[in-house]
């Protein structure tokens, strides 16, 4: 049948019929969409990435390190990571044997979803499996090993240190130029690490006019006899005519013979690869042995930037222990091959995608990792053509001398740093060479050279870099001034230098970037010694971008940068006096609403955005020069007392909300008070909201503080809706309806209340 010319029967069965079918095409729909959407969950796999270093043996205190780095990087990459991007680890033992290393690779490259392999810590295991992975076309990145016998050559063999040619160059140029050093006893292991660094060590001596007096070859896994150095370098007259020692070892035998050849009489300063970055020299070998012993490396602790100290702070936290400068290197590794993961331009990534990317990194791009700034290609180095013109002007030679090294090592370019031994760390000295790579630096050539800005060795320009050691130590913290985004501190900050290029001028220009007012007073100096010392007093008040978002259960940062004003990264280095500064509690914090949680200070670069006018920092449509100030930033965390507030914020608000719910006691049939009441409550709480965002300052953002308020809102809006609605049942004659529907209106939004009340809190306060 039909009806009003309908087509479709109107029957009461054929309705039951349609709403049955379509609760069948609705529950097959949302089945088909269930499945697509578990299905896509299933096909998004972790990402896998191999990990093959020495787990057991002698070795294993070197590999497990890595192991543990990489651990902790994928942890906390896949916490932030989206469904689909997460990274597996699939971790393998090297043994430190390149025939069981060999094994473990061919085992591990037969999993076709695997994209890439960090690993190894020597250069044995490596050399025996970049062939397998090469094969296998899988990216492979060492965090260690940098020998170009293992990956010269190789598109697919990466080295996140810097290589050892380079090293073993720069050993040679820091001895003649700096420590000014002549005679040189070289040591050397005679594994590929030893060998590399010795040939590009004697090479570029011979360059640079660098005397060699004798050439010493050791095992790297030997046992010295005792009788070592007396044996081996016998002739008094001889040793008396050395002036520096080049230890191209490994540590472990340099832990053996370092002593030996100071009792021998050698007392001539030692400079020695990143390999000796090792925490035995200082905790187990008396001070007379490592006194004037330097060495060099990729990245130096002091000199840290924040995300190194955040990772090392992880690390300790998980671990129990400070990580070594290899972690960080393989910490480092990770994070490029996810880097390139992301960003390998297919979907899945392939292993040519992630090779691709990562041999594209150059300067201008760079990754920022925890140990600095990491690039393989150095596409935009003009270096070379600055050096030719200044060579042309100067000295009327037609092109600078080939760079020293296999330029087809993918090795990181990095900066070589130094440091010494000394008071029971490894301590930056006080003059570091760096390579520079912006285009104003390459321009003023001449003119810094002529200043003595600039060395010049062997076509190489070497920024001089005097090293400043900051120190602070908090007095007190008399203010934190959350509505003008500010903290006052009163502070002692001293300053030690070495460098002939430094004086009091530039000391004086040594200052807190984000402070907004400064008071300073002279405390204490020494400038007759070679290391000059100076302190001050200082009442400083500093900018700081307070988060406001989880008030009043929130914890905040208060930051102080220290850079010099005018010299920036190419000039001054500086560096936190970590080891005389104090690093207890602050108590002494104003207002009393903060305790204090804990403080760091580490090294950073700061960029500013401005070319300050500068026509030499843009060259050229589209090009910026980047200028990059040394920094030392101390942070202090601090939290808020959230005892205070439960008085002065929570307090008012429940006894608002609590005179709201006498209008439950009120009988139904006096509506104008209820009504009244509720509206007056309204207008309470938004007095007391606006009063309170008074205080702060104008934020974009919403604070747990407003959804307490929010919910006082909702809470309240429900209480005269229900007021309206049982009047309307009043009016209707319907008084016992009314009384039901009151009473469970008003008992159920008391409840929800309290409930979202509840689990906010409990939320606030575990987030602290």
């Amino acid at each position: 049948m039909t009806s009003g010319g309908s087509r479709f029967p109107t029957s009461p069965l054929f309705k039951i019929f349609m709403k049955v079918l379509m609760m069948r095409r609705f529950s097959r729909f949302f089945l088909a969409l269930l499945l697509i959407v578990l299905s896509s969950e299933a096909m998004a796999k972790p990402h896998k990435i191999g990990v093959l270093v020495p787990l057991t043996g002698a070795k294993a205190e070197k590999g497990i390190p890595l192991k543990n780095a990489a651990e902790l990087f994928v942890d906390q990459y896949n916490a932030r990571a989206g469904s689909g991007d997460s990274l597996e680890l699939v971790i393998r033992d090297d043994f430190d044997d390149p025939e069981k290393a060999r094994a473990a690779a061919a085992e591990m490259a037969k999993d076709e979803n695997l994209l890439a392999v960090v690993g190894h810590y020597y250069p044995d295991a490596a050399a025996a499996t970049a062939p397998v992975f090469a094969a296998a076309k899988i990216s492979f990145i060492s965090p260690n090993v940098s020998s170009p016998a293992v990956f010269s050559g190789n598109p697919w063999a990466f080295s996140a240190n810097f290589a050892d040619d380079v090293q073993g160059a720069f050993i040679a140029v820091y001895l003649k130029e700096v420590l000014k050093k002549d005679n040189v006893l070289v040591i050397h292991t005679t594994d590929p690490f030893g060998m590399a660094l010795r040939d590009a060590f004697l090479a570029k001596a011979q360059r640079i006019g660098l005397k060699v007096l004798r050439t010493q070859g050791v095992d790297k896994d030997a046992t010295l006899a005792a009788d070592w150095a007396a044996t081996t370098f016998a002739e008094k007259s001889e040793n008396d005519q050395i002036g520096a020692v080049a230890a191209l070892t490994h540590s472990e035998i340099g832990l053996q013979f370092l002593p030996q050849l100071r009792q021998q009489g050698i007392k001539a300063a030692v400079l020695a690869p990143n390999t000796w970055a090792n925490p035995k020299f200082l905790t187990g070998m008396d001070d007379k042995y490592t006194a004037d012993v330097y060495l060099t490396s990729a990245f130096l602790w002091e000199m840290a930037n924040q995300k190194a100290s955040q990772f090392a702070a992880a690390y300790i936290k998980r671990f129990g222990q400070q990580p070594s400068i290899a972690a960080a290197m393989t910490y480092d590794s990770m994070l490029l091959l996810a880097d390139a993961i992301a960003a390998g331009g297919t979907t899945p990534p392939t292993r040519a995608g992630i090779r691709d990317h990562l041999a594209g990194i150059e300067w201008h791009g760079f990754v920022e990792g925890v140990t600095g700034n990491l690039f393989f290609k150095n596409g935009r180095d003009m270096t070379a053509d600055y050096v030719a013109k200044y060579l042309r002007a100067t000295k009327g030679e037609s092109a600078a001398p080939p760079p020293a090294g296999d330029t087809t090592v993918q090795a990181a370019y990095r900066d070589v740093f130094v440091s010494v031994m000394k008071d029971g760390r490894f301590k930056a000295a006080a003059v570091q060479l760096l390579r520079p790579h912006e285009e104003y630096v390459l321009k003023e050539m001449a003119e810094r050279i002529e200043k003595g800005q600039v060395a010049l060795v062997d076509g190489t320009p070497y920024h001089i870099v005097d090293v400043i050691f900051v120190g602070v130590d908090v007095v007190r913290i008399n203010d934190i001034n959350i509505k003008d985004m500010q903290w006052d501190v009163d502070v002692f900050m001293w300053f030690k230098w070495n460098g002939p290029r430094i004086d009091g001028k530039d000391i004086d220009k040594v200052a807190a970037i984000n402070a907004v007012k400064e008071q300073s007073s002279l405390f204490k100096e020494d400038l007759s010694r070679s290391t000059r010392y100076r302190a001050y007093r200082k009442r400083l008040t500093l900018g700081a971008p307070f988060d406001l978002s989880a008030f009043p259960f929130d914890s905040q940062t208060l930051p102080m940068a220290i850079a010099h004003t005018n010299k920036n990264s190419t000039h001054i280095m500086l560096v936190p006096d970590s080891r005389h500064m104090e690093t207890g509690p602050i108590n002494d914090i104003k207002p009393q609403e903060w305790t204090y949680l804990k403080r760091s200070i580490f090294s950073d670069l700061y960029r500013y955005e401005s070319t300050f006018g500068d026509p030499d920092y843009r060259q050229g449509i589209g090009y910026k020069s980047p200028v990059y100030f040394s920094t030392v930033n101390m942070t202090v965390d601090v939290q808020r007392m959230i005892k205070p507030y439960l008085f002065t914020f929570f307090l008012p608000l429940l006894i608002i909300l609590g005179i709201i719910l006498v209008i439950l006691w009120v009988p139904l049939d006096q509506f104008a008070p209820r009504i009244n009441a509720s509206i007056s409550g309204l207008i309470g709480v938004l007095v007391y909201h606006m009063s309170q965002k008074n205080s702060f300052p104008k934020v974009g953002y919403t604070m747990i503080a407003d959804y307490y308020f929010l919910v006082a809102y909702a809470f309240v809006v429900t209480m005269i809706i229900s007021i309206i609605f049982t009047q309307n049942l009043m009016a209707s004659g319907q008084k016992d309806l009314a009384k039901q529907r009151n009473r469970k209106l008003s008992y159920g939004a008391m409840i929800s209340v309290v409930l979202i009340y509840g689990v906010l809190t409990i939320f606030s306060m575990s987030a602290r």
